[in-house]
């Protein structure tokens, strides 16, 4: 497709960042643009995990299309989104339990 730009599709390019800090009760937003991904991402999903032992986090996942409604299942770590559209614009919200803990998001998919 002529949007596919490998250099600007973000939906696999947040692994490359470490941990992050989700504070007790609080919580940890990113944006994921896949406008440049051409509609090409298949079986995608996003999976919250404590770190680093790589655990079961006390913290859940939610994960939001540009329009505000909620993607990929009820499971409060995983988001099996599967086909991303071309227009596609994730909000991924981390929500942080009772304490403090220290979270990585892991995003596997095809092109």
């Amino acid at each position: 497709m002529a949007d596919y730009d490998p250099e600007l599709c973000e939906a696999f390019d947040r692994r490359k960042e470490g941990p992050f800090i989700v504070p007790g009760g609080g919580t940890h937003r990113l944006t994921i643009d896949c406008t440049h991904c051409g509609g090409h991402i298949q079986n995608y999903q996003i999976t919250l995990m404590k770190s680093p032992k790589r655990t079961t986090p006390s913290a859940t996942l939610a994960v939001f299309d540009q329009h505000g409604v909620r993607v990929g299942g009820s499971h409060p770590y995983i988001a099996e989104i599967g086909s991303v559209p071309a227009d596609a614009v994730y909000t991924v919200v981390v929500t942080g339990a009772k304490k403090q803990e220290s979270c990585v998001l892991q995003f596997t998919g095809a092109i």
